[in-house]
């Protein structure tokens, strides 16, 4: 062997040697430190076999998340499902008109120009309902304006009331048992799905050519099953319904039925009360 192979081969084993001797300081230096960090740790949230230390460290995970992520990081919202109500009752009928479910989303869309004060009372009852923020999306190409509840608690607890996931009409689309069982809810349900799905209307015929005028009052749905379920609760009600299968709607003809049911149910959307003030003068006090 020659000098110079002699000379590579010293300093290839003492670059070995350094390297082993970098390795195990490095892995001395990591093992220490993580002694250190788990020792800090048991100090500040005890020991992290139990709950309670579990606990105290997530709480800990959260909010360093939440600084760093300069609120990029969510975090999952629980939502207390809120008990049955005639407020509820009356938000499941607007959801059953003109809402859709996705997985993780509750929307309603109605009218731009003509519901929009509705829109407003529709997004402050799901806020106040479910304590949650609620977003108000226009879209003037599409002449609509959207109530959008971002939120899957909301969506399972809609779902536990009865309100489908996805097309609503893709199945038997019913008025759920709970609200069937109380005389209020029925008439708070039938509310919300007027203000959606309904229309109050001036009927006009000509007999042996004199012009007859009668106030009318309406709700569709393509959905016959849904349809069934509205005659029946009106019905028990106290009020005497025709249903049109083709023209897939619920109507109130008689005058004193329509007056009663806005005398009694009333209406949250200012358009239905404006056209009914339009035709009969006046709106008249809910008993």
């Amino acid at each position: 062997m020659t000098l110079a192979d002699t000379l590579i081969d010293c300093i290839s084993k003492l670059c070995y040697s350094l390297h082993m001797i970098m390795d195990k300081k490095y892995f001395e230096m990591k093992r220490h430190a993580a002694s250190m960090g788990a020792r800090r740790r048991y100090e500040l949230y005890g020991n992290p076999g139990t709950v309670e230390g579990r606990k105290l460290g997530g709480e800990h995970s959260l909010e360093t998340h939440r600084k760093l992520d300069q609120g990029r990081f969510k975090v999952l919202k629980l939502i207390r499902k809120p008990r049955r109500s005639r407020y509820l009752a009356e938000l499941l009928g607007i959801f059953i008109g003109d809402g859709h479910l996705s997985e993780y989303q509750a929307s309603v869309v109605t009218g731009l120009k003509t519901d929009r004060n509705h829109a407003l009372h529709i997004a402050d009852m799901i806020s106040k309902i479910f304590k949650i923020k609620v977003s108000i999306k226009e879209r003037p190409a599409f002449g609509a304006i959207i109530i959008v509840a971002s939120s899957k608690s909301i969506v399972r607890i809609l779902t536990s009331y009865g309100m489908p996931i996805g097309n609503k009409l893709g199945g038997d689309l019913r008025i759920p048992k709970w609200i069937t069982d109380s005389t209020l809810y029925m008439k708070m349900f039938i509310r919300g799905l007027f203000d959606t799905d309904g229309c109050v209307f001036m009927d006009r015929h000509i007999i042996n050519g004199k012009l007859y005028q009668h106030l009318g009052w309406t709700i569709t749905s393509a959905a016959d099953t849904l349809l069934s379920d509205i005659t029946d609760v009106l019905v028990r009600l106290g009020y005497r319904p025709t249903c049109s299968d083709k023209q897939n709607s619920v109507y109130l003809r008689r005058q004193s039925d329509v007056r009663r049911y806005f005398t009694e149910i009333g209406s949250s959307n200012s358009k239905h009360l404006g056209r009914f003030k339009k035709f009969c003068g006046r709106v008249p006090k809910r008993s």
